[in-house]
C-alpha cells in the first residue's frame, strides 16, 4: 500500500470519528450505497450509470459484486481542502471517494478485480490492475487510438512490463488500457481471467504463466501488442 492511500486512509477514518460525514445525503441503489457532499444535487442518471457498469463489468470478470458505500464530492479540489484527493479505492472496505467527473467505472472496477486476485499479488496501481480498470471505466475509449493520440516514446513503449507490476505510472493508464484490449482482441476475456487468477498464486511467474495460458512469453506478447497498436 502506498504512503498516499495510507494517508487517505488514516484521514477518512479520521473524518469519520468527527462526524464529518453524518450530514452527506445517503442514497441507496442496493449494490452501491451513494454518500454525496452536503447541498450538492445529482442528476439520477449519474448514480444509474455507475450502478450499470458495476453490474455489466461483474459479468464480464465472472465474479460477484460485493456492496459499496462510495463518497462522492464536487471536486477534487474540495476534497483536498479537508485532506482527501477523491480518486480512490479502498479494495478491502469496500469504500470509494470519488469526484463528480470521473470515469463512472474505473474505481468500481478495483473493487471487482479485488475478486479475482488479492492486491498484495496484483498491486492496486499496478500495470494489471489499472490496465483492467481503466480498459473498463464506463467511457467507451478506444484505448489504442488514445496511445497513439499521447506520442509516448519509443523507450517507454518498450519499457518491459514486468517493471510496471507493482507500480504504473498515472499517465501512462490508457497505455495499460490497451494492453488489455489487445490480449482481450486476441485472446479473449477467458484466457485474460484465468491469466490474472493464476497470478494471485505466483505473481512472480508471469512469464511461466504466460506461456502456459497464451503460449507465449510476456516478451513476445509485448512485440506483438507494439506491432497492433502502431498498425494503420
Amino acid at each position: 500500500m502506498s504512503d498516499w492511500t495510507i494517508k487517505t486512509k488514516k484521514r477518512a477514518k479520521e473524518l469519520k470519528e468527527q462526524g464529518f460525514y453524518n450530514n452527506w445525503t445517503k442514497r441507496n441503489f442496493g449494490l452501491i450505497t451513494f454518500f454525496i457532499y452536503p447541498d450538492f444535487q445529482i442528476d439520477d442518471e449519474w448514480f444509474k450509470k455507475r450502478l450499470n457498469i458495476y453490474k455489466k463489468n461483474a459479468k464480464i470478470l465472472g465474479v460477484k459484486p460485493p456492496k459499496v458505500n462510495f463518497f462522492v464530492y464536487p471536486s477534487i479540489e474540495i476534497g483536498k481542502k479537508i485532506g482527501i484527493i477523491p480518486t480512490i479505492c479502498f479494495i478491502k472496505m469496500k469504500e470509494i471517494h470519488g469526484h463528480l467527473n470521473q470515469s463512472p467505472g474505473h474505481e468500481l472496477t478495483h473493487i471487482l478485480v479485488g475478486k479475482i486476485n488479492n492486491s498484495k499479488n496484483l498491486p492496486g496501481n499496478g500495470l494489471w490492475q489499472e490496465g483492467l480498470c481503466t480498459y473498463l471505466n464506463g467511457t467507451k475509449t478506444n484505448q489504442r487510438k488514445h496511445t497513439l493520440s499521447l506520442n509516448f516514446s519509443e523507450v517507454t513503449l518498450a519499457t518491459p512490463w514486468k517493471k510496471w507490476r507493482k507500480h504504473m505510472p498515472g499517465n501512462l493508464y490508457p497505455l495499460a488500457g490497451s494492453i488489455i484490449q489487445y490480449l482481450v482482441k486476441r485472446y479473449g476475456w477467458k484466457k485474460m481471467i484465468l491469466f490474472l487468477k493464476k497470478l494471485k498464486k505466483a505473481a512472480r511467474n508471469q512469464d511461466k504463466i504466460s506461456l502456459d495460458i497464451f503460449k507465449k512469453s510476456l516478451e513476445e506478447i509485448q512485440k506483438d501488442w507494439s506491432k497492433w497498436l502502431k498498425k494503420d
